[in-house]
């Protein structure tokens, strides 16, 4: 697994307020370096409910890159950190560019973007 890329996980089963479906689509959202040190990953999932598109809701469309095959919604308030078992197969890879927008969401959906380093 690598930062950016696609996979589909089994989110099952869910608890009030979670996304659930035995065959989400995630981007895997983890710094590269922590894979093989821990047996959890980071992810932010999609969904095709992409009538919820807003700032951290980015809208992410298909490709032959991303393995996608209908538009989706990366839901960026609902970040995960689960067992690596969950995730089942790689489908894909975001383009630097929907991996930015995804990144923005997740720093503005923190509060983090205001932070100075």
């Amino acid at each position: 697994m690598k930062k950016g890329e696609v996979w589909l996980t089994n989110l099952e089963p869910a608890r009030s307020g979670e996304l659930g479906k035995t065959k989400r689509p995630v981007i895997i959202f983890q710094n590269d370096a922590s894979f093989g040190l821990i047996d959890t990953v980071t992810f932010i999932p999609l969904s095709p409910q992409t009538k919820q598109y807003n700032s951290i809701h980015v809208l992410i469309k298909p490709s032959e890159q991303n393995g996608l095959t209908k538009d989706s919604a990366a839901i960026c308030s609902h970040i995960y950190t689960t067992s690596t078992t969950r995730v089942l197969k790689r489908i894909g890879i975001l383009s630097e560019k929907d991996f930015t927008e995804v990144t923005n969401a997740v720093l503005l959906h923190l509060d983090l973007s205001l932070l100075k380093i």
